[in-house]
Order: C-alpha cells, then structure tokens, then sequence
C-alpha cells in the first residue's frame, strides 16, 4: 500500500508546486467565483458536471502551459524563436480552452437567467 501511495508523490508534489503559480491561482480563483455563481443560480447536476469539467480542462491547460514554459526556459534560457514559438502554442491551449469554458459559462448563467 505504502508503494502505491508513493507514486502519486510527484503528482501531489506538483500539484502544489502549480498551486504556486500566478496564472494556476488565477484559474483556481476564477473556478471558485464560478462555483459561487452555480449555487446562486441553482445549478443542477449536469450544469455542475459541465463546469467541473470545464474547469478541469481549463487548469490542465494552465498546469501544462507552466510546464512547457519550465521546460523551454530551462532547455534554452536565451531568446530563441523555436522557442517563442513552443511557448505561444501552449498558451493558445489555454486561451482556447478557458474561452470554451468563458462560451459555456455565459450560456449556462443566460439561461438560468431568463428562466
């Protein structure tokens, strides 16, 4: 038991280490004040599988965002435009992602909105 419990250290290891991490803790902060809005509205069951999957979309993202950007600045920590290029594509994954989320979000708050 005490092997299995052992493999997920890294994972909880980084976990914490992106919970450190400005845009991480914007993202966690941003799903906080969503799941304020869904008990105010009244979210019921699958609205609220629709945001906790919505937001954990949205903060895998960010998490792998942050890890690129590690891992590019370590492998060349000078300038380069390769790198520019990696790093630009990992955040289009975020942007993409939390503008899907920002889309639904709004639909689900109309809708509960005009009811």
């Amino acid at each position: 038991m005490r092997t299995f419990i052992k493999k997920f250290r890294p994972a909880i290891e980084g976990l914490i280490c992106a919970a450190q991490d400005r845009s991480i803790a914007l993202q966690l902060g941003l799903a906080v004040l969503t799941g304020l809005a869904g008990i105010v509205l009244g979210f019921v069951w699958w609205e609220w599988a629709l945001v906790i999957t919505l937001i954990g979309l949205v903060v895998t993202a960010e998490i792998l965002n942050t890890a690129i950007e590690k891992l590019c600045d370590f492998v060349q920590p000078n300038h380069d435009p390769r790198i520019k290029t990696i790093k630009d594509l990992a955040a289009a994954a975020v942007l993409f992602a939390s503008l899907t989320a920002l889309i639904v979000g709004l639909m689900l708050v109309v809708i509960h909105l005009i009811r």
